[in-house]
């Protein structure tokens, strides 16, 4: 319309952006040319603070969530670095044990299924395996063969190699789930 458009002096625009998506790059670039910028950084002490459970001090069937958000970041910047640590908003939310699973499920592990390209070992070593565990076919403990025939190439380092899978937290038992948390709290 080509129409004068401004805004209000006493109106701030503020937009969050995650610094680990690197397919909008170039946006980001120019962004931060036009803009200024504040790192926001995961606070874990808002899970006991300010979230659901903030009437049990973050601690939900004594598993402290912000003692659990420390340690996973602590791993992923330890594999990846600081930009993709995960936030306190997964945790914030959470008022059960159902809503932990479904944070698992839909939200934790396909971040770092993303952040990991799918290397499963990668993220076994930041949930362990209560979450990742071997889902080796029948046939390869029975050392049958799994490749097909090709020339002389060799496949031997393929064949040994221990295939990973991710078990569906949502579907876990309590126990279970409850277990799995305490193997990547190291308990």
């Amino acid at each position: 319309s080509k129409d004068k458009f401004s805004v209000p002096q006493n109106l701030y625009i503020i937009g969050t952006m995650n610094t680990a998506d690197r397919s909008v790059e170039a946006l980001d670039a120019a962004l931060r040319r036009r803009f200024s910028f504040t790192e926001m950084l995961p606070i874990p002490e808002l899970i006991a603070t300010e979230g659901k459970l903030k009437d049990h001090g973050g601690i939900l069937d004594n598993i402290n969530l912000s003692r659990l958000l420390t340690i996973i970041n602590r791993r992923i910047e330890k594999l990846l670095d600081k930009d993709h640590k995960i936030g306190h908003s997964y945790f914030m939310k959470v008022a059960s044990l159902d809503d932990l699973k479904f944070a698992f499920k839909h939200e934790i592990i396909p971040l770092l299924q993303e952040y990991f390209y799918g290397d499963i070992g990668k993220i076994g070593l930041v949930l362990g395996q209560g979450f990742v565990t071997d889902k080796a076919q029948d046939e390869d403990k029975n050392n049958d063969p799994v490749f097909a025939g090709f020339y002389d190439y060799e496949s031997s380092s393929y064949s040994d190699r221990i295939v990973y899978g991710i078990e569906d937290s949502v579907n876990m038992s309590d126990d279970i789930f409850k277990s799995a948390i305490g193997v990547l709290l190291n308990k």
